[in-house]
């Protein structure tokens, strides 16, 4: 007689994500005036939850089959309405500890824990669409997990004789996607943040069917499994994808600003740690997503000839500005299914509330700011030097191509400067970034999606063109680029196509018709 899940094969995984892009999995917020808190364990130590590793696991696993029994054999599942029937799941996913490195003590247990009290945050505004200015009651913070951090993974499938050839094809597939960066982790993955990648990973198969099995596993003696030759995974279909690759370069400075002022230069562009310890200044994908959002809205007012809500008057509350802010993002139905919305009421149309089908990733320069010159810059300078930066910092900052600009704010009545009105930024005017990436869940997207494709080739025809500045301070001649190339792969170019050549598809009319039947027939 069996108890509990029928048991006699288990496959072990384990290793380590690295962190690629900040990760931020809540915690407890104790106080809503500061950053969202990370998740800690009862030991207060940075981690992922093994519930949170899971179900992004589980997510990928289920493709295109969003129905609470897909793979219901490997992750378990509870039938609607029948809380004491289903299965439980074969997968166990243990939680994640926080790692600066890859070194595990004598008992296997990560041994260079994050500090939680060093962790960096990340900052957002919500944009007024009638004002341009910053929305009433929308600013965002977060702490998170800095770019270079490691989480260990440990992760077993319970299996039996008859299920085990299934269950190494299916971890054969797990492991591949977690090893290419396909499975994201936490919140705002579609703003970039998540990416993990798995390293230096070992597969092994404990066998309880014999005695040399039992033995083998009561002494601690492993052996890898190679998965290669495994059957097929028999995983549901995976979901249509578009991918969009942009190469640029700027034209004026491009930079997001970091919170606070820095003890030296007062405006720093935000930056993050790379491997090497040297220091790469960062475009956040929400800040390019938030680019792209506001320039599809322009587009689609424009086709339609109509306005975004009116503000409140300055006496209204401060709610009355928030739900006025909501509807603004609330009102144009392919705008929603694109970029997505946080509206949680019910609407007519398909994409009431949730994630947005685009997925814009996180840029980086490829330009590498040493790391003593930069941390002298966000720690300040040692006791006894001179307050500004030394002229040898300053010629080693413009070979990485920024230096610091100075400003005055100009007094209204005498024309002159503004007393106690210096400001000073680090201006990023010569550095190289990488390819923009964004990434279109077609699936998602259901019967919008020529729709949102269409909507698609027209921000990027007007990207192309020049006409969409990235980053802050665009009122203040930054943000200009060029774009070299845009390639796009998938929905009707699985092959790769640039967009010239999408532009001279025949396909396009086809597009354009779709994109001229969804401004009539749906209304807002």
């Amino acid at each position: 007689m069996t108890i509990g899940r029928p048991m006699n094969l288990r496959l072990r995984l384990r290793g380590w994500l690295q962190v690629r892009t900040p990760l931020h999995v809540g915690g407890i917020a104790l106080d809503p005036a500061e950053a969202l808190p990370v998740a800690l364990d009862g030991r207060d130590r940075p981690y992922v939850p093994g519930t949170s590793l899971a179900g992004a696991l589980r997510a990928w696993m289920r493709g295109v089959d969003t129905s609470p029994e897909a793979l219901g054999d490997l992750w378990g599942f509870v039938p609607d309405g029948k809380s004491d029937a289903g299965q439980a799941s074969r997968v166990v996913v243990h939680d994640a500890l926080i790692t600066t490195s890859t070194t595990l003590g004598a008992d296997g247990t990560p041994v260079d824990l994050i500090d939680p009290l060093s962790l960096p945050s990340r900052e957002g505004v919500g944009i007024d669409r009638s004002t341009g200015a910053a929305a009433t009651e929308f600013l965002y913070s977060r702490t998170v997990i800095p770019a270079g951090s490691y989480l260990r993974l440990e992760l077993d499938v319970e299996s039996t004789t008859g299920q085990i050839e299934r269950d190494r094809a299916r971890l054969r597939e797990l492991r591949a996607a977690l090893a290419t960066g396909r499975i994201s982790l936490g919140a705002s993955t579609s703003g970039g943040l998540g990416v993990v990648r798995l390293l230096n990973e070992t597969i092994n198969e404990q066998d309880f069917t014999t005695l040399q099995g039992l033995l083998a596993v009561l002494r601690g003696e492993l052996s890898e499994t190679d998965l290669a030759s495994a059957g097929d995974a028999d995983l549901p279909e995976r979901r249509d994808s578009l991918t969009v690759e942009i190469s640029w370069k700027p034209l004026a400075p491009v930079m997001v600003r970091a919170s606070g002022d820095a003890p030296v230069i007062g405006t720093l562009p935000l930056s993050s740690r790379c491997e090497g310890g040297s220091y790469v200044l960062n475009l956040p994908g929400r800040s390019i997503k938030g680019a792209l959002r506001s320039h599809a809205e322009f587009i689609e007012r424009t086709a339609r000839g109509v306005c975004a809500p009116g503000r409140p008057s300055e006496s209204t509350s401060a709610r009355a500005h928030s739900d006025n802010f909501r509807a603004q993002l609330d009102q144009l139905p392919a705008i929603k299914a694109l970029f997505g919305t946080a509206n949680r009421r019910s609407a007519d149309d398909d994409f009431a509330w949730g994630n947005g089908a685009l997925t814009a990733h996180e840029c980086v320069t490829t330009t590498r700011i040493p790391a003593d010159v930069w941390e002298t810059l966000t720690d300040g300078l040692k006791a006894g030097d001179q307050e500004s930066l030394p002229s040898d910092e300053r010629e080693r900052l413009a070979k990485a191509g920024m230096d610091q600009a100075d400003h005055v704010a100009i007094d209204r009545w005498t024309g002159g400067a503004a007393d106690e009105r210096l400001y000073s930024v680090l201006e990023p005017h010569g550095v190289e970034w990488e390819p923009l990436r964004l990434s279109v869940d077609l699936t998602r997207l259901g019967d919008y999606r020529d729709t949102c494709v269409a909507l698609l080739l027209l921000i990027l025809r007007d990207l192309n063109g020049g006409r969409i500045p990235l980053g802050g301070m665009v009122t203040r001649g930054f943000g200009d680029i060029t774009v070299e190339s845009i390639l796009l792969t998938g929905y009707e170019w699985p092959g790769g196509t640039t967009l010239e050549g999408v532009l001279e598809d025949e396909y396009l009319e086809l597009l354009d018709q779709e994109w001229q039947l969804y401004l009539k027939r749906v209304k807002v």
